[in-house]
């Protein structure tokens, strides 16, 4: 039978073809599944995705740790402030252009207020910012002479910051701090504090003294200062958030006038 012969030579090479096809699918695939199994890169892909959150929480700790620590010096600057109003409330200053003895004028520029302002925005300076201009007239070089006059007393070479942020930090601590002057009261022990208002009678001899100091904290820390401010700076020099903080002393304002000696005949044995 002659086609049976020419039969069986086509389909020999149609396996080889098919044989062919299928190495080649094989091999195909095992690169396939090579590829998908191979690991390399990974690692950078995983970290390019988690270093922008790990950056981002790194930051919100170092803000919020700044925070704290300008919490502390805010209520510090509220001690300082409140220490100070005991101590020159009490004061008799009418030859220096100030009040009496348990009064004040509550505006800036004369003596009583001036010192206790100076009290709270001095304790509060180092977590300032800097400014390098200021509304406030202050002698910010005799300042600085007299921090390099501090280290020289005690043998030492004053450091670098008294040179380049001292007189700018002072300068933001004058600008962005106010204080508030209050009574306190104790009612079926409830406290109020009454702010004190010109025209008011004077303090008590012991009348409890109540300062409220209010600062501007500057935020330093890029990227995340925005979720903790509440408002930005004069100038767009950056971003704030408001501390308060008050503190109740005991008005030291008693009288150390003595009566006049008495003129008389003292009898001696």
């Amino acid at each position: 039978m002659p086609s049976e012969p020419h039969g069986l030579m086509a389909a020999v090479p149609f396996g080889r073809v098919w044989s062919g096809m299928c190495t080649r699918a094989r091999r195909s695939c095992a690169r396939c599944r090579h590829v998908v199994t191979q690991e390399a890169g990974t690692a950078t892909v995983e970290f390019c995705m988690v270093f922008p959150i790990v950056l981002f929480l790194i930051l919100m700790l170092v803000q919020a740790t700044l925070l704290m620590v300008g919490n502390q010096f805010v209520h510090y600057a509220a001690f300082a402030a409140t220490r100070s109003a005991i101590v020159y409330i009490p004061a008799d200053m009418t030859d220096q252009g100030g009040t009496a003895r348990n009064s004040m004028t509550l505006a800036k520029g004369t003596p009583k207020y001036d010192a206790i302002l100076r009290a709270a925005y001095f304790a509060v300076m180092p977590v300032c910012g800097k400014l390098d201009d200021s509304s406030e007239l202050l002698r910010t070089d005799d300042f600085v002479d007299g921090l390099r006059d501090h280290f020289t007393r005690y043998g030492q070479d004053a450091p670098r910051w008294v040179d380049t942020l001292a007189a700018d930090r002072l300068r933001y601590a004058a600008e962005h701090t106010d204080i508030q002057i209050m009574r306190t009261d104790v009612i079926n022990q409830d406290v109020t504090f009454d702010e004190v208002l010109p025209g008011d009678d004077p303090f008590g001899p012991r009348e409890s003294i109540t300062v409220r100091v209010e600062h501007k904290l500057n935020l330093s820390v890029p990227y995340v200062r925005a979720i903790f401010a509440d408002g930005d700076l004069p100038g767009g020099r950056g971003k704030y958030t408001l501390v308060t903080a008050h503190y109740t002393l005991t008005n030291e304002g008693v009288n150390p006038d003595l009566p006049e000696k008495p003129d008389l005949e003292r009898v001696t044995q």
